[in-house]
């Protein structure tokens, strides 16, 4: 008899796999797989009778089983390939960190990326880069990893559907250049690329007729306008939070969404971190429309229509006047109180406010989002020149592209050359204008006008289906590149992986338009390099391992035009008569998918929105109180009309959202996406839609908001799949139900009890029910989280996703409670008035605890104790009886219903962590403290015969995030930073009261609120 062995997926496989770029190499090789021998092996039945009746019947049932089904069970034996010549530098196994830089909304952000083995499986902040806040990421730096291995990526170059050669590429572009480029307009992303820019300029040169122009949804158009104005030329603002000890935010999304959010996030926590009750930390002032993550971290938050912002603004710098700050024709403009608003509120936010700030002069900061005209920001400028903050806490430096044109009026102007006739060709890099431009111009019937229309993207989306051209474009961790922070800060991209469908980037495709069919796009960014000083190899060698140049650009000495500044917010007009029948509708780009560009990205898709905890699907927010009026609940369909269009969208009972304001986030609802990678999960057989498109609504002329909105109710409803449906640590109807969770307390209260938490958690009075372990020696690893930093961005999230190989499951599943994350935010909303609530966020894992409920109940010991204080648990051992799941007081065990790692894609299996196991169906599975990088950082202490220092070990969590709200160490190491953390006073256990003495703790909330704002 024989049994059949499979044959091992190993690391050989991949790289193998990979090599097959050609998908017809692909099926010629698992066709060769398919008809290659079975490996056997020989059981001498004599054997059988020589072991016990156990093992007996385990072999019998075995061979039996086997024996059923052969023809069913055999997987191809998979060759393998050695190397013929091992690369330098690479040893099978061992990771290697390589320096890089991405482009996010306008700033550079320096990279640290993990390979293994030729494949990036990793992101981490680049700590030597000024924009990354020691070495944090943002949560799409970490998905992005996933979009590089995406299976709907796009395989090779197509014409209408039909598959084409490299060869008709470069022939296309090559027929671009007749005439001069009579007749080629090229649409381009915003971009701080210095060489991409110079070859820009090279090919303008050489084709003096090609037309260039420039649009992306995320551009920086008000903010961009909004300095012109102020400085009658476009300027880089650079804030630093750190500085700040009173920051006002003017409808500013600054630690999320906004440009610059990573540092940003990082300054404003350096300067909320407390060392014990007499630190003073800073104090945030929101007025915004829709709460948002800045706004959840307010100290005082103003609901406020974003139509309204601007005249707050004014009305502040009228208040700034009477309090004595020279402000000129400025403090000149008319203060109004917007219809709606409480005379004495609006009052005590403008005198209050003044008032800090004056008595703030050179620590203080006003910013304004994007959202906002271009008024409300040259209003900022002006203010924080008068309060002498320039030089201090905010900073101006030369733009990176001074041919940069109002985005808004480019992409209105190729709509207009299009639809004239007067575009022969169009060539569209990256980007999806199709889906994102304002709605009023209908850009997509403007496309097909053109004779012919090439798009190079990544992704199938809406441009490329109405372009007949579609050339996949290659990842920004498969291309050279380089890149100019906002400071001056230079840095160069280089390329982790080979383009794995042989996709170009726009510097390649730029460069081919000049006249080079096969540019080396290594040796143009190293012509930019030396031009910088870098010269020859070593020089080179130094910048690309550093990954940043040491050196940036000076700041700027600027005055700003106050009689045009004046004039322009004169212009400002409080709303009138906004009600449920009379609304404002705003936008702005998710919080996780941005303006769609990740809407493929599953990661990205599955993860709880910050402040909805919704999934898979965009909503729009309505307050309340204003939802009361119109009789709208959670999941009612909605038709919103503006101006003539409409769309349909699911409702949603948002806190915190100014009354008759309307919020929609872009990103959602495209019609021409993948599977999100994963089939399984998001039901590729039957695609459902994801979210809904708010972009028919947005026009040119009120691209951030708009009003005279109409809601009319559809009477039916839509599922949505919510993560945490308890919004409330208190039942406000139960009054017996009072679960302090994320403790907080004013400063004023922290100062006069600092152990205020210890009463809220006390520890438990009762004794432990048996001999407790000694944990007083070794190295003993713990966490504390501090909810005084959190922001919740949800990198951390995301970071332990990509850490741990942690499945996606799909909307259904998330809706019946059976989301895989081991790392979660828990959002708490404070406070008893719904409409007005305060927030809370506490990132929650695996507690690890000492006195563990969920190993006590385990009928076969799958769960259990490391001598280092870690919960571990044996994936092999577990039978899925979720004994422990129930018994876990924290929530934080999951149970893989499915096998929802059954069937992925080879390209995905590539970014799998090949030292975290790969779990199948049926057990449980948790945060375990990244133990794998414990065991690497034993393994290289004891390499070098040492021990292992702080901050050597770091888990995902803890490093990707910006606030630094989470450490990670040896609690037995006085001098570690997590030994001294929880010795803070504000240090409590979560639900100490039940003795699990858990090794995670966290350290209280502080708020800092102004008593002068006090009704």
């Amino acid at each position: 008899m024989t049994v059949r062995k499979d044959a091992s997926h190993g690391a050989g496989h991949r790289i193998f796999w990979r090599s097959l770029e050609h998908k017809a190499d692909r099926e010629r090789y698992a066709a060769e797989a398919a008809g290659s021998d079975v490996v056997k092996q020989t059981i001498d039945p004599a054997d059988l009778l020589r072991v016990n009746r156990r093992k007996f019947l385990t072999l019998s049932g075995a061979i039996g089983t086997l024996a059923g089904v052969e023809g069913c069970i055999r997987r191809p034996a998979e060759k393998i390939l050695p190397y013929t010549s091992q690369p330098e530098y690479v040893s099978p196994g061992v990771p290697l960190h390589y320096a890089t830089v991405a482009e996010r909304r306008g700033e550079a952000q320096g990279l640290l990326v993990t390979v293994r083995d030729g494949l990036p499986i990793k992101i981490e902040g680049n700590p030597k880069h000024p924009t990354t806040a020691g070495g944090s990421s943002d949560l799409y730096a970490q998905a992005s990893i996933l979009d590089l291995y995406d299976p709907d990526r796009i395989q090779g170059p197509s014409f209408g559907g039909v598959a084409k050669g490299w060869e008709s590429v470069d022939a296309l572009l090559m027929g671009m250049t007749a005439g001069n480029g009579a007749g080629l307009a090229v649409l381009m992303e915003p971009t701080n690329s210095p060489t991409l820019l110079r070859i820009r300029t090279q090919v303008m040169r050489k084709l003096p007729q090609a037309r260039f122009y420039t649009y992306s949804s995320l551009g920086r158009i008000s903010s961009r306008a909004g300095a012109a104005l102020a400085f009658g030329k476009p300027v880089e603002v650079v804030r630093d939070f750190s500085k700040a000890k009173v920051v006002l935010s003017l409808d500013a999304d600054f630690m999320m969404t906004e440009p610059g959010a990573l540092a940003a996030a990082g300054g404003f926590a350096k300067a909320r971190d407390m060392e014990n009750a007499k630190s003073d930390i800073n104090r945030l002032y929101v007025v915004e429309p829709t709460l948002s993550v800045t706004g959840s971290n307010a100290d005082h938050r103003l609901r406020l229509s974003a139509q309204d912002v601007g005249v707050y603004g004014a009305a502040l710098a009228v208040a700034l006047r009477k309090a004595g700050l020279s402000l000129g024709a400025l403090g000149e403009v008319a203060a109004v109180t917007p219809e709606g608003v409480d005379p004495d509120s609006w009052e005590r936010w403008t005198t209050v406010v003044a008032k800090e700030l004056m008595a703030n002069k050179g620590t203080s900061l006003v910013v304004a989002g994007e959202r906002q005209p271009p008024a409300v920001h040259a209003l900022t400028h002006a203010l924080n020149l008068a309060l002498g903050n320039v030089g201090k806490t905010v900073a101006y430096h030369g733009v990176v592209d001074a041919l940069e044109p109002d985005q808004l009026n480019s992409i209105a102007t190729l709509t207009k050359d299009l639809n004239a006739g007067a575009v022969r060709t169009l060539l569209i890099l990256g980007g999806n204008p199709v889906y994102d431009a304002p709605g009023d111009l209908d850009f997509g019937s403007a496309v097909a006008k053109a004779q012919t229309a090439v798009h190079f993207t990544g992704h199938v989306n809406e441009t490329s289906t109405a372009c007949g051209w579609q050339i996949p474009r290659a990842h920004e961790l498969e291309a050279w590149g380089d890149q100019l922070s906002t400071d001056g800060t230079y840095s160069v991209q280089q390329p982790l992986v080979a383009p794995l469908w042989y996709g170009r980037s726009d510097l390649e495709v730029l460069a081919a338009l000049g006249g080079t069919l096969q540019p080396d796009a290594l040796a143009l960014v190293r012509a930019t390099t030396e031009a910088r000083g870098h010269e020859g190899d070593y020089a080179w060698r130094q910048l690309l391992h550093a990954g940043v140049e040491a050196s940036k650009s000076a700041p700027l000495q600027l005055s700003v035009n106050l009689a045009a500044v004046s004039q322009a917010v004169k212009g400002l007009r409080a709303t009138a008569g906004l009600s449920p029948q009379n609304l404002e509708v705003t936008f702005q780009p998710d919080n996780k998918v941005l303006d769609g560009r990740y809407a493929n990205n599953s990661w990205l898709l599955e993860l709880p929105d910050p402040i909805t905890r919704i999934t898979w699907d965009n909503v729009a927010l309505i307050a309340p109180s204003t939802a009361e009026k119109l009789g709208i609940e959670n999941g009612d369909m909605i038709r919103i009309t503006v101006g003539g269009a409409n769309i349909e969208i699911a409702a949603w009972r948002q806190p915190g959202q100014a009354p008759h304001s309307v919020s929609l986030s872009t990103g959602w609802g495209r019609t021409e996406v993948g599977s999100g990678g994963y089939g399984y999960a998001s039901n590729a057989k039957d695609l459902p839609r994801r979210g809904f498109d708010v972009n028919p609504l947005r026009f040119a002329r009120a691209f951030g908001f708009a009003g005279g909105a109409k809601i009319e109710l559809l009477g039916t409803t839509y599922s949505l799949s919510q993560t945490q449906e308890h919004d409330f640590m208190r039942d406000v109807d139960k009054e017996d139900e009072d679960r302090p969770l994320a403790i907080d307390a004013t400063l004023e209260e922290y100062r006069e009890t600092p152990n205020f938490t210890q009463f809220a958690s006390p520890d438990p009075s009762f004794g432990p029910l048996w001999k407790t372990v000694d944990y007083s020696k070794g190295v003993q690893w713990g966490m504390v989280v501090d909810l005084n930093l959190c922001n919740g961005c949800n990198a951390c999230v995301v970071a332990c996703q990509a850490e741990n190989n942690v499945p996606v499951v799909g909307k259904d599943q998330v809706a019946r409670g059976r989301e895989m994350h081991w790392f979660r935010i828990d959002r708490y909303y404070v406070g008893e008035d719904v409409d007005e609530p305060e927030v809370a966020f506490q990132p929650i894992g695996c507690q690890h605890c000492e006195e563990a409920p969920c190993e006590n109940v385990c009928p076969v010991a799958a769960t259990a104790h490391s001598d280092e204080g870690l919960n571990d648990i044996a994936y092999n051992r577990c039978i899925g009886t979720r004994y422990c799941m129930n018994n876990c007081p924290y929530k934080v065990r999951r149970f893989n219903f499915l096998n929802f790692n059954e069937d992925i894609p080879e390209t995905l299996k590539m970014q799998r962590n090949p030292q975290v196991t790969n779990r199948f169906r049926g057990v449980i599975e948790k945060c375990s403290y990244c133990v794998q990088r414990i065991q690497n950082g034993k393994i290289a202490a004891r390499r070098e015969g040492r021990d292992i220092k702080d901050g050597e070990v770091i888990s995902a969590c803890a490093q990707a995030c910006a606030a630094g709200a989470i450490a990670f160490g040896d609690i037995n190491d006085p001098e570690s930073i997590v030994s001294k953390k929880r010795a803070v006073d504000r240090s409590y256990a979560l639900l100490a009261e039940i003795g699990t003495r858990p090794r995670t703790r966290f350290l209280g909330k502080i708020r800092n609120p102004n008593p002068e704002m006090q009704a």
